[in-house]
């Protein structure tokens, strides 16, 4: 059954997809009518599933659970990452490229960089403590309101940061 995001509690566990580019408007339009779909009819073992979706920065999609109703099964997770690759083959997009990592810009635009070269970019000085990232791990909506956007310092890339003050 398909619900408002914002009614989803907060213990509502989610996934996040983060695009390889922003999505247009007209593919935005696509992708609530493919989810809204998918979302009103995604089950668990038959049982209804109470669920939701946000397109964030035109760049991520959240998709959400409520388990106070009923859990989702490793079964009804398979068939979101199936629906979510058909998107990606329709739309000429990757939404499971975990390498790389986005961070926040002035005017709310996103900017991606490869993991490999984030160490670099960190000692070079153009990626710096204060950058605002994403953390894509967060797994409940009330994680995703309170640690998704993180700034670098505080992320998985701190150690990049502790070895730069130490050298």
């Amino acid at each position: 059954m398909y619900t408002n995001f914002a009614e989803l509690p907060p213990s509502a566990r989610i996934w996040i997809y983060q695009a390889s580019r922003d999505f247009t408007e007209v593919e935005k339009i696509k992708l609530e009518d493919w989810l809204t779909s998918f979302v009103s009819r995604w089950q668990s073992h038959g049982a209804e599933l109470t669920g939701s979706f946000k397109i964030l920065y035109d760049r991520f999609i959240i998709m959400g659970v409520d388990t106070r109703t009923n859990m989702p099964s490793g079964c009804s997770i398979d068939r979101s990452v199936a629906a979510l690759k058909e998107i990606e083959q329709t739309l000429n997009i990757s939404l499971f490229d975990r390498t790389q990592i986005a961070f926040l810009e002035e005017g709310g635009q996103i900017s991606t960089h490869p993991m490999q070269q984030i160490k670099s970019l960190i000692e070079e000085g153009k990626i710096d403590g204060e950058a605002i990232t994403f953390n894509n791990l967060a797994d409940t909506k009330e994680k995703l309101e309170a640690e998704w956007l993180v700034s670098a310092k505080n992320s998985w890339m701190k150690r990049y940061f502790a070895q730069r003050q130490t050298a």
